[in-house]
Formats: C-alpha cells, sequence, structure tokens
C-alpha cells in the first residue's frame, strides 16, 4: 500500500495572527540547550567585560558606554524583534530573556576588576613668572595613581605662596585639566592636551609620570571673581611622587 505523504507544517506569519499551538516545535531539543548554554555563556561574559570597563579610569569610560549600548540594547531589541516575527512565543522570548539577563547579573557580581585609585604622599616645585611678583612654591603634593595604578591619575599641591587667598592648584591627567582655586570662588582653569605637552627642554616623563614637569598657564574662570583675584598665572610645575603601593 502507498503510504500518505505528511506535508509540513505551515510557516509562522509575523504578529501570530492564526493559532500557532498545533505547528510549535518542541521546547526541549539538543539544538535549543546548545542555544540556551551559548545565551547564558554570552551574558555571562557581557556581564564580565561591564565589570571589568566600569572599574577603569574615568577617560576609559567610552569602553563600559559601548558596551551598555551596543550590548545591552542589541539584546533588547533583538527581544522585541523575536515577539514580532515568531509569532508572539511571549513564553520562550522569557526564556530567552531570563537566560541572557541572569547569565548577565552573574558577570556583573563576580566580574574582575582593577586595582582602586590610592594616593600617595609626593614633592612639587612651582616657578611662576606671571605675575612677576609672585614668588616660587614647593612642598608636598598629593599624587592619586588612578584605578589600574599603572599612571598618575591627579596631582594637588600644597597652596601656593603669594597670592591674596590660597590657592591650591591642581592637574588632572585624565580629564586635561590644570585648575588652580581658592575656597572663596577664585577659579584659573586650562583646558585640552595642548596643555600637557611637556616642555622641550626638560626630560620626558618618568614611568607612570611619577616625575614630570609642565609648563602651566591658567586663566581666571570664574564670572563672580574680584579685582584681588589674579587674571593669570603661567608657571613651571614639576613633580616627584613614589610608585602606587
Amino acid at each position: 500500500m502507498f503510504r500518505r505523504r505528511r506535508l509540513p507544517p505551515p510557516p509562522v506569519t509575523p504578529l501570530g495572527i492564526e493559532d500557532l499551538e498545533a505547528v510549535r516545535p518542541p521546547l526541549i531539543t539538543r539544538a535549543n540547550l546548545l542555544r540556551a548554554a551559548l545565551l547564558f555563556g554570552g551574558g555571562i561574559a557581557w556581564g564580565l567585560a561591564v565589570r571589568f570597563a566600569d572599574s577603569l579610569p574615568i577617560d576609559m569610560a567610552f569602553l563600559s558606554f559601548a558596551l551598555k549600548v551596543v550590548g545591552g540594547i542589541g539584546f533588547f531589541l533583538a527581544l522585541i524583534l523575536l515577539l514580532l516575527f515568531r509569532g508572539f512565543e511571549v513564553d520562550r522570548v522569557a526564556i530567552i530573556a531570563a537566560l541572557g539577563l541572569g547569565g548577565a547579573w552573574i558577570g556583573l557580581a563576580v566580574g574582575p576588576t582593577v586595582p582602586p585609585a590610592v594616593t600617595v604622599a609626593g614633592t612639587f616645585t612651582f616657578a611662576p613668572s606671571v605675575p612677576a611678583e609672585l614668588p616660587a612654591s614647593a612642598g608636598k603634593a598629593d599624587c592619586e595613581w588612578a584605578a589600574g595604578r599603572w599612571r598618575l591619575g591627579t596631582l594637588r599641591t600644597e597652596p601656593l605662596d603669594g597670592l591674596d587667598t590660597p590657592h591650591v592648584l591642581t592637574v588632572d591627567f585624565l580629564r586635561r585639566t590644570i585648575r588652580l582655586a581658592d575656597d572663596d570662588g577664585s577659579t584659573l582653569l586650562a583646558v585640552g592636551s595642548d596643555e600637557f605637552e611637556p616642555p622641550a627642554d626638560v626630560p620626558p616623563p618618568g614611568e607612570g609620570d611619577r616625575t614630570g614637569s609642565l609648563d602651566v598657564l591658567v586663566l581666571q574662570a570664574d564670572l563672580a571673581s574680584t579685582p584681588d583675584d589674579p587674571n593669570e598665572v603661567v608657571g613651571r610645575l614639576a613633580w616627584e611622587c613614589p610608585g602606587p603601593p
């Protein structure tokens, strides 16, 4: 006798208008288990990468942003597309979301991080040329090694001599800003990578910027400054910091 040929099930159409219960493939298959393992492992890997990127210095924050935007938004867009073009299989899409988010939660909880920032005591000298009457300053400086501790993040001096109020010079190597400010609102500022070019007549910075020199030019940046506040300060800053512990 001739065996009757079985017709393939009708294709699944977008928006799930028809009844799909009769044509849904089984949930537990070898291929689905493999996909679940890959999805769960991918979520863990994403969480590990985001946790590590979040612990990096602030000037590398774009890595964390890219991971969160590309990975996170891409994952949720994929879920929406699955809902639309797989016939609103809410239960299966929920399983996919749980696997991905569960793996990401584990990765974010146990992922690696770089050592946190740490501050050590160093020394500085500042030889001003403007204002002309401003004396040279020297003393202790707070050297903050950035997260990861492979480079200097911030240098903060003691108050400089000769100004009407005690202005502290802060050099932020990560954000590329140099700030001279007091507690009364006087703020002089320099911004940009050009401000961090070492002078041509001094040795290049030491390992991790443990030692170095900069020609500082900061201008008054506070609209509420008083006539007693300096309009600009120019000078050469040199520093020496011990390595991180």
